[in-house]
């Protein structure tokens, strides 16, 4: 049975302003009623094309949204797996308690650096609240990765943090691009193709020595023990924002339709879009490519922002290629 993973954006409200949020509104916010109209939606979803659920809960912040853990018990009870991406600030030993007993898949942290690093992007004191956090997961003995958001600003951070995460027990260190369009990225937080490969092969040793999990950032490197990643957005992935917007992925902002005039059922399936995403054979420039079939051209998300187009190659992926 395939899995399907709905990245749900219960709420834009956050206790941060990072330097590379996607967001440009703080507002939006899901009231229970529409919350359990939305799972309900998801479940039907899920039952008419036979997949298996997951569901990864973010925001803003998710914490921040008081029906948070009834959300999770509900969806448990569907037998729907849960996940929870949080910025780890608001996280304490009673809320790591809690997500125990939801029986939480893993929890996602955001660290993007050392202390001095990560607050220039996050914000003064972010870190030690995040790493507490961390502290508080690992305690519970819930699956716990950390996120890094790769930009100009820590490109020297990732072996200094795998160390870190191994210091606190952490199961899973990764990361991923910052993807802003040329145009929106005004202050050059996103890294060139070749300081991004240079990146890239620092993570692909320190995973051969078994100090980091290469995951998506890494879809034309194939790792230890992990096959190339291949992109999921509008297949068996959407991402569901607060104020209703459905897109293939977060980072690639196309609204595809609305939960609150369409059932996810109807997008999933009339969608122009994501009909074309599921569709879409691997990009001519791949062609001979060992890697084609498996990593399908990479990230759809950094082939708009750089190209205009979701169908192109990821241009990123010629600086990426090794042995």
């Amino acid at each position: 049975m395939k899995s399907f993973n709905l990245q749900w954006h219960i709420t834009h409200r956050c206790n941060l302003r990072c330097s590379h949020c996607y967001q440009d509104d703080y507002s939006a916010f899901g009231q229970r009623e529409t919350l359990a109209q939305t799972l309900r939606q998801y479940d039907g979803f899920l039952k008419e094309y036979d997949f298996r659920g997951f569901l990864t809960v973010t925001g803003g912040e998710p914490l921040l949204h008081p029906d948070l853990f009834w959300l999770l018990g509900s969806a448990r009870e569907l037998g729907i797996k849960t996940a929870v991406l949080t910025n780890g600030t608001l996280l304490d030993l009673y809320t790591a308690r809690r997500l125990s007993r939801l029986g939480v898949d893993y929890v996602q942290v955001s660290l993007d650096g050392t202390r001095d690093v990560h607050d220039s992007i996050r914000g003064r004191g972010s870190f030690d609240a995040a790493v507490n956090g961390i502290r508080a997961l690992t305690a519970f003995g819930i699956y716990t990765d950390v996120s890094f958001t790769v930009q100009r600003a820590n490109l020297g951070e990732l072996k200094p943090l795998a160390r870190l995460c191994r210091r606190l027990g952490v199961d899973k260190l990764w990361f991923d691009r910052v993807i802003l369009p040329a145009a929106e990225d005004r202050n050059g937080l996103v890294p060139s193709g070749a300081e991004y490969a240079a990146l890239c092969r620092e993570a692909a040793a320190l995973n051969r020595r078994g100090r980091i999990s290469c995951a998506r950032a890494l879809q034309f490197i194939p790792c230890a023990r992990q096959e190339v990643y291949r992109c999921s957005a509008g297949d068996s992935l959407l991402a569901l924002l607060a104020d209703g917007s459905v897109m293939p992925c977060r980072r690639l902002p196309i609204k595809v339709g609305d939960i609150r005039s369409g059932s996810l059922s109807e997008i999933y399936r009339d969608s122009p879009v994501l009909r074309e995403l599921r569709s879409q054979p691997v990009p001519g420039e791949c062609r001979g490519c060992r890697y084609a079939e498996a990593c399908h051209g990479g990230a759809r998300c950094a082939a708009f922002a750089k190209t205009g187009r979701f169908d192109a190659r990821d241009p990123d992926c010629g600086a990426l290629l090794v042995n």
